[in-house]
């Protein structure tokens, strides 16, 4: 497969780099069933039923924006933001029952919120057709503009920060750059150049200069010297071959060394770093399409769900059963995040790509 076609699949599945008024986002609810339309969905009762909350008034609602990241706010669980692809930034204050818009520069792929500041986010997106970061320093404040790239185009399409060092974040793009800041964004470093887009970027949970990166439908990378260098591990997971590479990944909060692969046909599992993989035993039926985003309880281990298709799956035994929700909707699960001080609450985002 060449660089050119690879591109064009990764954009046309994961992106859509078309500029579009932010009024645009906000549509009148008809009060029918919105599942179909969701374009936000939300659990209270880990997963048994999923409910869509696109509410802005009682008039209006989010039902039209396509969904590319989903954040939780480390201080309050209660407010939640989201980034759409093409009308910027999303806030709710009241778990997500009903929803503002922050001004911001067009397409939102990536948000990081710091966790030792409040109201501080650093988001990547896109302006006037180039890929960039902008930080946020308080609620209200203006968005600076603290790294761009040198050509229309380009997309930041990963970005993650250390939780334990706000001032560390790593960011990816769709030309397989990735890079770092060791400063909160006053400056950076590129540590690697990857063969596809960077899809997902994961810290392990007690060393976070390990770091895995996850290169869309390529290949899987670690580095475990905070990118001093960086080895391709793809090769060391159980039963992959050149038609089932890696969609995604994940690592455990609670588990130092355990890691997740979402691959095309189902999801592998390492508790030493990557060293050694087993594959979890997936529904069949959801091993033909691939994972593209999973996430672990962050309270407990056992816990993961993932989606494969236009279902939602979920384990509480580690992954040996399953139980499953069907989305009644053509839209793709973009990002789901668990509500860290309460996990039987999962909120998802959706998109129409």
């Amino acid at each position: 497969m060449n660089k050119t076609f690879l591109l064009a699949v990764f954009l046309s599945a994961t992106f859509f780099l078309s500029g579009c008024s932010l009024d645009t986002s906000i549509t009148q609810s008809t009060g029918a069933n919105l599942m179909p339309k969701a374009t936000f969905i939300k659990t209270s009762d880990s997963g048994e039923i999923w409910e869509p909350k696109m509410k802005v008034d009682e008039k209006k609602s989010i039902s039209s924006i396509n969904v590319l990241a989903v954040a939780v706010d480390p201080f309050d669980p209660n407010i939640v933001y989201l980034g759409s692809e093409k009308n910027g930034i999303f806030v709710s204050r009241d778990g997500a029952e009903t929803w503002s818009q922050i001004k911001f520069p067009e397409k939102v792929y990536g948000l990081a919120l710091d966790h030792s500041a409040r109201n501080v986010i650093y988001a990547s997106g896109v302006f006037k057709g180039r890929g960039k970061i902008f930080k946020r320093t308080s609620e209200g404040s203006e968005w600076k503009e603290i790294y761009t790239e040198p050509a229309d185009g380009t997309v930041i399409s990963s970005l993650a920060m250390d939780k334990f060092n706000a001032n560390v974040l790593y960011a990816g793009t769709n030309e397989g750059v990735i890079f770092k800041t060791t400063d909160g964004g006053n400056t950076w470093n590129n540590i690697h150049k990857a063969e596809a887009p960077v899809t997902s970027i994961a810290f392990d949970s007690a060393n976070s200069n390990v770091v895995y990166f996850g290169v869309f439908q390529r290949s899987l990378l670690k580095t475990s010297n905070g990118g001093v260098s960086v080895e391709n591990i793809t090769s060391k997971i159980s039963g992959l071959d050149g038609n089932q590479s890696v969609f995604s990944v994940t690592t455990d909060p609670r588990s130092a060394g355990t890691l997740y692969a979402g691959l095309g046909n189902g999801i592998a599992k390492s508790v030493n770093g990557g060293e050694n993989w087993v594959n979890l035993n997936t529904l069949g039926s959801s091993r033909n399409f691939p994972v593209r985003v999973l996430a672990v309880n962050p309270q407990n281990s056992s816990e993961l769900i993932y989606v494969a298709g236009k279902a939602i799956y979920k384990s509480t035994d580690g992954g040996v059963q399953w139980s499953t929700f069907q989305l009644d909707t053509a839209k793709d699960v973009g990002g789901i995040v668990y509500n860290r001080n309460n996990p039987s609450i999962i909120y998802a985002g959706l998109r129409n790509f």
